[in-house]
């Protein structure tokens, strides 16, 4: 089993610090870094993603993820295509039906038959062939090469879709075995309904981890991201399916989500993740706590993950990752 450690980055500062850990996670043995975007919260994902190909040789580089809401599907298609190019073919296109870039801007989340739209008009664009989008004709001139799309999937109908669509699959289902059984399950029925298998595509779980010698440090460094994925989770996953508890403690944690805090550290609705929400979500604590935590993810055919980074010290947080947990799990 090769086992692959992505890092999710969250341009909150200037992008010379994002690409300076991109380089920094490339040094330490990661795959790729996941650079989100979300125009009111982040910094631009496509030009931080563009300096990290600048100052990169090898890993992945992707978009963690974008949205056919805030970016018309041509524009999205002729700048990872152009990501593409400058990386030398490093480029991953992660897209999803948004959540704090459209929330931002009162906007609605984009309905699953739109984002399986968007996802083969960009695929078309991508292969130089015109496409048509809402009634309209349309192509990139220059476009010749594909770039993998894959698709952020929560609830089951996503999931599917996914599965059914999709060249990846990036899984935001928490932590807890049981619903990343039941999101596997999910993947599973889509990718069959295209006549594929669920080894026909390349899964990453999206997962709230944090780690640090101290292990209460590490469970509040990981309560921002912990609170994105909480409230994915209770949009998008059937209440019978969570366990016992969970949707009532994140239903009081949404009531005070402020989007335009949207996993900062210094958050206030931080403080409304309770240990039941972040340990069903987020996996946190010193190496002794993470890593057979870890292992059980892996025992569910979980071979790939995307870690996003929210540590205080975050190229600190890095190196402990690098070498007291990959060393162990990989």
């Amino acid at each position: 089993m090769a086992i692959s450690f992505d890092i999710g980055l969250l341009p909150q500062g200037p992008v010379a610090e994002t690409a300076e850990l991109a380089v920094l996670a490339e040094e330490l043995g990661f795959g790729g870094v996941w650079v989100a975007d979300s125009q009111s919260v982040f910094r631009d994902a496509y030009a931080a993603l563009a300096l990290c190909a600048a100052k990169t040789q090898r890993i992945r580089l992707a978009t963690g993820v974008t949205n056919p809401v805030t970016r018309h599907p041509a524009v999205i298609a002729g700048s990872i295509a152009t990501l593409d190019e400058l990386s030398g073919g490093r480029a991953i296109l992660g897209l999803g039906v948004g959540e704090s870039a459209v929330r931002t801007l009162g906007l609605k989340a984009a309905r699953l038959r739109d984002l399986e739209e968007a996802t083969q008009v960009i695929r078309t664009l991508l292969q130089g062939r015109p496409a048509t989008y809402q009634g309209q004709e349309i192509r990139i001139a220059w476009a010749q090469r594909p770039v993998p799309i894959y698709l952020a999937a929560s609830g089951p109908k996503s999931l599917q879709l996914a599965g059914r669509i999709a060249d990846g699959v990036l899984i935001q289902a928490g932590a807890d075995p049981r619903l990343i059984r039941l999101a596997l399950k999910n993947v599973q029925a889509g990718a069959e309904q295209a006549g594929r298998n669920l080894e026909d595509l390349r899964i990453f779980l999206r997962l709230a981890c944090a780690v640090s010698a101290d292990g209460e440090r590490a469970r509040e460094d990981v309560k921002s991201y912990a609170a994105v994925a909480a409230g994915t989770l209770f949009t998008s996953v059937p209440r019978e399916e969570m366990p016992e508890g969970l949707a009532s403690e994140i239903k009081t944690m949404k009531e005070g989500y402020d989007y335009y805090q949207h996993a900062d550290a210094a958050a206030r609705h931080k403080e409304l993740v309770t240990d039941t929400i972040l340990d069903a979500v987020a996996v946190a604590g010193t190496p002794e706590d993470v890593v057979p935590r870890l292992r059980t993810l892996l025992s569910l055919g979980i071979e790939n993950f995307v870690v996003p980074l929210t540590a205080r010290d975050a190229p600190g947080a890095l190196r402990l990752f690098a070498e007291q947990v990959l060393p162990r799990v990989g």
